[in-house]
């Protein structure tokens, strides 16, 4: 093998000098910038087998490579460099990355021929397909949506269809709450209005079978004006709350209460990535098995956001979920999209902030026929990298 050493002002003329004195086939060995410019080593007739680590002594071939050296050249010292590190030369970086983005421009290219087409061909589909990304349904579940409305001309009949289906799609609670009874805990992060949705389903249980038959818990130490908020309540409803600052008082305190038919648990906000939270919550399941966790999730909060949330708390063997704040929202899609995404059943839907009127049992067609009004009023304009999956705004052309 021989190695040499060229310098020059830039990379792309120290190849051609590469190329000129050793041919196509050499390897680069590094690539260094210098005074003046850069500075590669490469070589020709290389072996990478000649650069292995040194093997044991009873595994060590006893012959030796023979490696012929460029007089200028000093011979590398310290670990012999394994791989061929041609594949890093900036220039070749440079030109995949060039390659690479020509390749999803004529993806897109394509695509927004095909959707052209399609246009052309099926205007009733691109305009269904439209609305549902206009209310904020994920992109595949409004894909699904529109090709199972393919057969209908009319876009009204289709639209209302498509919600149909949609509706259906959503899974429901099927623990008869307010006749049942048991223990339930509300999850979620901090902000999502749990301490104000256990006061409202406290409120209605009270109403229905009395006020001795409720009583409120909070596991959330972190908070003093939720724990004084929750305490408001519970003197306004005649019921009594109790704190319990871990696992073990809140076995006792369970225990305390078991005449009471409706126990309900606000628990301290969980950041969906904070550890320590969901174990103690496990913890919390294994002294009472029986607690039903409901995930509380906000109207308001980003689809991404609402995918690792659900994701992230689904570990704990959830029972469904309440949606509160569809008041706030300008947009529904997201939330339902999720909900059919992870299979979470809904259990309640809350609209504002009074207590009791502001939760309502799951209705998936109410709450499909309010992400549609909500859509047509603010005429959301879907979001361009999320269109940009179906070929550009052209397409709607």
């Amino acid at each position: 093998m021989k190695i040499k050493r060229f310098q020059a002002a830039d990379v792309r003329q120290a190849i051609r000098e590469v190329r000129e004195v050793l041919g196509p086939d050499a390897v680069i060995l590094s690539n260094t910038r210098v005074d003046g410019g850069v500075e590669i080593v490469a070589a020709t007739d290389y072996d990478a087998s000649q650069f292995r680590q040194p093997e044991p002594a009873s595994h060590r071939q006893q012959k030796t490579p023979s490696v012929e050296i460029d007089p200028q050249t000093p011979q590398p010292s310290g670990p012999a460099r394994q791989e061929n590190i041609w594949s890093q030369e900036p220039t070749l970086v440079q030109m995949r990355k060039e390659i690479a983005s020509l390749r999803d421009m004529l993806q897109n290219q394509l695509s927004d021929l095909a959707w052209k087409d399609m246009a052309r061909q099926s205007p009733t589909q691109i305009q269904l397909l439209k609305r549902h990304l206009q209310m904020g349904t994920e992109v595949e579940l409004a894909k699904t949506l529109t090709q199972q409305a393919a057969h209908i001309d009319d876009l009204e009949t289709a639209w209302r269809q498509s919600l149909g289906q949609l509706a259906g799609q959503i899974p429901l609670w099927q623990t008869n709450f307010l006749d049942e009874g048991g223990i339930t805990a509300l999850l979620g992060p901090t902000g999502v209005g749990k301490t104000t949705t256990i006061a409202k389903l406290a409120a209605r249980c009270a109403l229905k079978h009395g006020a001795r038959q409720v009583a409120l818990i909070t596991t959330d130490c972190y908070r003093i004006g939720g724990q004084e908020q929750l305490r408001t309540y519970a003197r306004i409803l005649g019921v009594p709350v109790r704190v319990a600052r871990n696992h073990d008082e809140l076995a006792t305190t369970l225990s305390e209460l078991v005449d009471r038919r409706f126990i309900l648990i606000d628990t301290a906000g969980m950041n969906s990535r904070d550890i320590q939270l969901t174990q103690k919550f496990e913890l919390l399941r294994q002294r009472a098995a029986h607690i039903r966790p409901l995930l509380t999730l906000s109207a308001t909060t980003q689809n991404s956001a609402l995918n690792d949330m659900i994701s992230a708390f689904s570990h704990l063997n959830l029972d469904g979920c309440i949606v509160t704040k569809t008041d706030e929202t300008s947009g529904l899609g997201g939330i339902i999209s999720a909900l059919v995404r992870h299979q979470l059943p809904l259990a309640f839907v809350c609209n504002g902030q009074q207590v009791p009127e502001d939760l309502s049992l799951a209705r998936p067609n109410t709450l499909v026929n309010q992400a549609s009004e909500l859509m047509q009023s603010s005429q959301h304009t879907p979001d361009p990298q999320t269109v940009s999956s179906y070929g550009g705004f052209a397409a709607y052309g």
